[in-house]
């Protein structure tokens, strides 16, 4: 059995790998080719929190994640998703690879945004905005920058400004310009991409802020609660697009909540991304509002664990037992 860390997966797995990974990932799940029950949660109500447990089995990958939602752990210094990711032996069931589920979740979160930019955005984008910089935020930034190579401004925002003011700092010698935003808004104001990873409960900025042609990856909004977009938005984008239907219809107050409002009667809520990659599905105009929903799936997890697991055997990294 092997075990890897962050350093290690970070060692033998490039972003662009997570791209090619996540992409593999969606394929197989749009075609039916994986199985993946909704996750399972237990709720921690005496500290306000979560453990999830999501299993998948895609082609020869098969596994399992537990992930939970502790909010006290910032004041703790610890990940406030803190993750563990299992890896079987298809063959025997065994445990092949034990590896750390937080770091995975940010990184396939992020390929994921960043495929879906790639696919759906307008070309040659020269600015970006950001929202919400907690532990998500590090690998988004790259997943961005991975997608649009011709950024030259990623204005950034969170609620806490000293966050906000470091997050800048430590990327002042970035070729690409990491800029501070005074609100949400201004934030997204002239963005030809913006991406949303927050855990809020209302709309973060407002529709009238964007502008024609902007794509948007929604990333936070995994519960029925959680809303970080404007309604406006998901009502009028051009193109709707979710990681997967079963999972943002369940999950996301994104969408759950104009829904029930009676707000998307006629809207188109069963594309999902890997009809994208399969050219069924694609941005029409330049001036296309397309919006990208996910709220994360256990496809992604196994798909993208086994190609980091894969690598990592081939290169000798890691601590086996």
């Amino acid at each position: 059995m092997l075990y890897l860390n962050r350093a290690d997966m970070e060692s033998v797995f490039s972003m662009r790998e997570a791209f090619d990974a996540v992409g593999q990932a969606f394929s197989i799940y749009t075609a039916g080719g994986a199985q993946v029950p909704l996750r399972i949660g237990l709720e921690v109500a005496a500290r306000d929190a979560q453990l999830l447990f999501m299993p998948a089995m895609a082609g020869e990958a098969i596994g399992t994640k537990v992930v939970g939602f502790f909010p006290q752990n910032t004041a703790k210094g610890l990940p406030v998703t803190p993750g563990t990711m299992l890896v079987f032996d298809v063959e025997t069931g065994v445990l092949s690879c034990i590896m750390d589920g937080t770091y995975l979740t940010q990184v396939r979160t992020a390929a994921a945004a960043g495929l879906a930019t790639e696919l759906l955005a307008t070309p040659d984008a020269r600015s970006a905005a950001l929202i919400g910089l907690g532990g998500q935020a590090p690998c988004q930034l790259l997943a961005l920058l991975e997608a649009a190579p011709t950024l030259e401004e990623v204005r950034v925002f969170d609620l806490d400004p000293a966050r906000k003011s470091a997050f800048a700092t430590e990327r002042a010698d970035w070729p690409c310009r990491i800029v501070p935003a005074e609100t949400a808004d201004q934030a997204v104001e002239g963005a030809q991409l913006v991406t949303v990873v927050t855990t809020a409960r209302a709309p973060v900025f407002s529709y009238a802020s964007l502008g024609k042609g902007v794509h948007v990856n929604g990333i936070g909004s995994y519960q029925h609660e959680m809303q970080e977009l404007p309604e406006e938005l998901v009502v009028g984008c051009d193109l709707l697009v979710f990681d997967t239907v079963e999972g943002v219809l369940s999950e996301s107050g994104d969408i759950l909540k104009p829904l029930a409002k009676g707000l998307l009667a006629g809207k188109n809520l069963d594309i999902e991304i890997g009809h994208v990659i399969a050219g069924q599905v694609r941005r029409k105009s330049a001036d296309e509002v397309t919006l990208y929903k996910g709220v994360g799936s256990g496809v992604l997890d196994i798909v993208t664990a086994a190609a980091i697991y894969k690598k990592a055997l081939a290169a000798g990294i890691g601590t086996k037992f």
